[in-house]
């Protein structure tokens, strides 16, 4: 009879939670060095290099906050030291249900952190971008020289709080998705109304 395979992920012949699933093997989050198939991917830029570091923290933190065993990571983006991460959809409750989840990575990636779900519009995004605030419109403003922005305005009360992560925000969301931010509170915008 052969020996049977000892996997972490297996304890008394049951399975436990499968491990994280992040754009770079496991192997090398944890040791900090690239396989060669890891490296030739982002040679080709299939990854970067936010990936490997968004994938070196998540791994290092999954001992801690067991959430982040039951998630895929699927892309990173850096934003002047901020990251976007986009998760799979379906592991955002997850990961919104562990609030402190947010401030570890924040501490291990030493920047601001937002979570979003893959795929989707711009809208969805922009949703995920800003939670647990309400997106309350999303427009397109088009500048007189030709440039376009996205307008998102959102409650006065809950992002007066982040009022100065936008400008962090703003550089983020466009290396994730290519759109040019503008954010509004309610308030700032039914000013603009009064005459």
């Amino acid at each position: 009879m052969l020996p049977q395979k000892s996997y972490p992920w297996v304890q008394n012949g049951r399975h436990r939670n499968l491990p994280l699933k992040l754009p770079i093997c496991n192997f090398d989050a944890k040791t900090g060095i690239l396989c060669a198939n890891c490296e030739a991917r982002l040679r080709k830029g299939e990854i970067t290099k936010a990936d490997v570091d968004a994938s070196r923290a998540a791994i290092g933190l999954a001992e801690r906050v067991p959430e982040l065993n039951r998630v895929t990571l699927r892309r990173a983006f850096d934003g002047g030291g901020n990251y976007v991460l986009e998760f799979e959809r379906q592991d955002l409750p997850v990961l919104r249900s562990n609030k402190s989840m947010y401030s570890e990575l924040e501490g291990a990636l030493n920047g601001k952190v937002w979570i979003v779900g893959a795929g989707g519009n711009d809208r969805k995004f922009l949703e995920d971008v800003f939670f647990p605030a309400k997106v309350l419109t999303v427009n397109t403003v088009w500048l007189p020289d030709g440039e376009k922005k996205t307008k998102v305005i959102v409650p006065a009360k809950r992002s007066e709080r982040r009022i100065g992560d936008f400008d962090k925000l703003r550089d983020a969301v466009k290396r994730a998705r290519g759109i040019e931010l503008l954010v509004e509170t309610e308030r700032e915008a039914s000013a603009k109304l009064r005459p």
